[in-house]
């Protein structure tokens, strides 16, 4: 497989997980707006917790695709 395929396959598959991360990080928002009236203190400031520790992974992982698109060009 030539270099350029392997790339292609690995942004593919990047771009797979930015959009489930995406997904669950919309469904824990969703989650919170539903919920936090009737959830403990606790469930609702770990909900925020994990939403903004996937919300920064998020980040990271488009500029790291982002990288990879713009190797491309190079090969």
């Amino acid at each position: 497989m030539a270099k350029i395929d392997e790339v292609k396959e690995f942004i593919r598959f990047l771009k797979v997980v930015f959009v489930t991360l995406i997904a669950i990080d919309t469904s824990l928002i969703a989650w919170i707006f539903k919920n936090h009236v009737l959830s403990d203190k606790v469930s609702v400031y770990s909900i925020f917790g994990i939403i903004f520790i996937m919300t920064v992974i998020i980040c990271f992982l488009f500029m790291y695709i982002l990288r990879n698109i713009k190797k491309l060009k190079d090969l």
